[in-house]
């Protein structure tokens, strides 16, 4: 189930309160009951009502994720309006919202604060990669998160939250295995272990995932071809450890990520006897610690650390031949940050805070000639809400120092309330996105080493402006719609792209700006079940290049309203029925529009696509804590296909095809 701002509804009071109570059945609660439920979004760290929460925001719970029999994250985000997932490069696959591709540094992914996007580009690469049994819920910010998430934030933020040792109470073993029609599709072990003792509080959980992206036949833009049944594939290990003493808390991460491909770059694949191997590990520990003075004021001091080793890229052979390393960049990036919040009993609160953060690069193997320098970030922020009886008003700043692209100040500005079945938004955010040493790295490696003696500058930071107005009323109490609208723009927008030599490089862009709205309906029935309608869609609305768009032959425009790789219209439908007590039957329906994409210099129309989704969940299946999962995942084989959302030769990726998957699961 998807509690969503605006759009959907939590059914699980582990997506609102930091700890459950298991005695309390949500399942029976109304709708309007359910979004009376606080979420954690707010900068003073205080509870809110997602229909008050000042961002348009989408809370996944962890036992929605299990009753929809999610995959992966991919499965769970799919369902939220104005998010679509489309392709980068050599088998990897990013996000985009609202239209415009959250890559290079766009949108910031976390697990339990800690950042998995990467410091050295700013990506998030998805597919088999981050594991759903542990999460006790997804905080979704579809819009800019600047103000308290930073660099990365500019179109949106994905928080997971983990479950804690309190609510895991034991152990939970689970493996999953699914087939393609023509081949193996996943395997996966997962092991998550928790427990409680007073105010003593400790979790772990691991999770070993080899997967393969589809087992159709790939052919690129010059008519080469293989068999992706037996190549591109994905594997995954990652883990975390928490330990948790009254306001004390630590952490430690390590998540490693290996995407093979012989689609390769731009339009041709690699030899048969070779493939590319990009890996990417992230290693990080968090140490925090909250102290109350008193019921209204508290301070919030935080240390993070990582050390991220992303796209480092080696060729490998199938015949015995040595692997050879190409690229090996490690990023270490250190965070201080310091928080003070003051709360009144009206609700109004004030906070003030900063942080000091650098990161420190090792380059093992790359074509760079040269160190890079030490990028360094201060930040002082501020955010404060006033409550009224008919509004509440929201204002945030935050100021910027970076060492190598000077100060930026950033504004928040949101007037929302709650009045009676009715609620409003209207919400205006900056965002500011300083480009990161890959991105300085990349253009200096260029301007060193092509061979048509082009010099590119180096990019300035971009800008964003964001305006959102969302409306939504209660007709009954199963029963709600709720709808918003978006402007978005971003300044000195940052291309990737490359020369006639297939030489790669960052350069800045005037503009880009999009428009839309995000709509959804609700309904809940005792003996029918939930159901979510979502629709959301997007129209360029200021692109003077065109570079985001699609061009035939002569260079016109096809689609002025239209981006490159994602679709205009998105419907999602999902649909769960609780049967008995253990046994549900969950499915979903995604519909994609027209898409548009290149392979080589040809432009390639995509249809729309239709992908049926359906999960059956038997709890306590013969014996208590045994829980058996059986799906079928584009049971009508639509065979959707991951175009990609920039000019770069590459033919679009393709994606799963129908596939049957059986999952068991055991709690001790």
């Amino acid at each position: 189930m998807i509690l969503q701002v605006p759009t959907s509804y939590a059914i699980n009071q582990l997506a609102c309160s930091e700890v459950s109570d298991p005695s309390q059945n949500i399942e029976a609660l109304d709708l309007i009951d359910l979004m009376e439920i606080p979420v954690f979004l707010s900068a003073s760290q205080q509870a809110e009502c997602t229909k008050t929460t000042a961002s348009v925001v989408s809370i996944i719970s962890g036992e929605d994720l299990l009753n929809m029999g999610a995959r992966d994250l991919i499965d769970a985000l799919e369902l939220v309006p104005g998010m679509n997932f489309g392709f980068t490069l050599s088998n990897t696959v990013g996000l985009g919202i609202r239209g415009l591709g959250a890559d290079a540094g766009k949108l910031s992914v976390f697990i339990d604060g800690v950042i998995i996007t990467d410091q050295r580009f700013g990506t998030t690469v998805f597919g088999s990669h981050f594991p759903v049994e542990q999460i006790d819920r997804i905080e979704i910010i579809r819009g800019p998160g600047s103000i308290l998430h930073g660099n990365f934030a500019e179109l949106g933020v994905i928080n997971i939250i983990t479950k804690k040792g309190k609510q895991l109470d034991g152990l939970t073993a689970s493996g999953s295995y699914g087939r393609f029609s023509r081949g193996e599709a996943r395997k996966n072990a997962v092991l998550t272990a928790g427990k409680a003792w007073g105010d003593f509080d400790v979790s772990f959980y691991g999770k070993y995932n080899y997967a393969h992206r589809s087992d159709r036949i790939y052919t690129d833009a010059v008519g080469d071809s293989f068999d992706m049944s037996d190549n591109n594939q994905l594997e995954s290990l990652l883990g975390s450890f928490k330990i948790r003493y009254k306001d004390l808390n630590f952490q430690f991460l390590a998540d490693e990520y290996n995407v093979n491909s012989r689609d390769f770059f731009a339009d041709q694949i690699t030899p048969p006897e070779s493939y590319l191997q990009n890996r990417f590990s992230t290693y990080a520990t968090t140490l925090s610690y909250l102290h109350e003075f008193n019921e209204n004021f508290k301070l919030d001091t935080g240390f993070d650390f990582s050390r991220q080793t992303p796209w480092e890229r080696s060729s490998q052979y199938i015949n015995g031949q040595d692997s050879v390393l190409e690229e090996k960049v490690s990023v270490d990036h250190y965070k201080f940050d310091l928080k003070a919040t003051y709360s009144h009993d009206k609700g109004h609160y004030l906070v003030i805070g900063n942080s000091y953060q650098f990161e420190n690069y090792q380059h093992d193997v790359s074509a760079y000639t040269g160190e890079l320098p030490l990028f360094g970030n201060y930040t002082l922020y501020t955010e404060a809400v006033y409550k009224t009886p008919w509004v509440n008003i929201l204002g945030g700043l935050r100021f910027d120092w970076y060492s190598e692209y000077d100060t930026n100040w950033s504004p928040r500005i949101a007037l929302t309330k709650q009045l009676g079945k009715f609620h409003y938004k209207a919400l205006y955010s900056q965002a500011f996105h300083a480009p990161t040493g890959g991105n300085y790295q990349l253009i200096e490696e260029y301007n060193q080493n092509n061979t048509l003696g082009n010099h590119i500058e180096q990019l300035v930071p971009e800008k964003t402006h964001t305006y959102e107005l969302e409306l939504g009323y209660y007709f009954m109490s199963n029963l709600s719609v709720s709808a918003n609208i978006f402007y978005t723009r971003i300044n000195n927008y940052f291309l990737y792209t490359f020369d006639e030599n297939l030489d790669d490089f960052y350069m800045n862009l005037d503009g880009v700006a999009t428009w839309g709205a995000e709509t959804g309906l609700n309904y809940q029935h005792r003996q029918l079940g939930r159901f979510k309608f979502n629709y959301s869609f997007y129209r360029t609305a200021y692109d003077p290049t065109g570079a985001n768009q699609a061009h035939d032959s002569n260079g016109n425009i096809i689609h002025p309203e239209i981006n490159l790789g994602f679709p205009a219209h998105k419907i999602s439908i999902n649909h769960h029925l609780q049967i008995t007590d253990s046994f549900s039957f969950n499915h979903t329906i995604i519909f994609s529009s027209d898409r548009y994409a290149y392979s080589g210099s040809n432009l390639i129309h995509h249809k729309p696509t239709v992908v049926y989704n359906t999960y059956l969940r038997y709890q306590d299946a013969m014996l208590e804590g045994l829980e058996i999962g059986l799906g079928i995942y584009d049971l009508f084989n639509a065979q959707f296909q991951y175009a990609q959302y920039f000019n770069g030769a590459h033919p679009a990726l393709p994606g799963n095809t129908r596939e049957f998957n059986l999952k068991l699961t055991y709690s001790f």
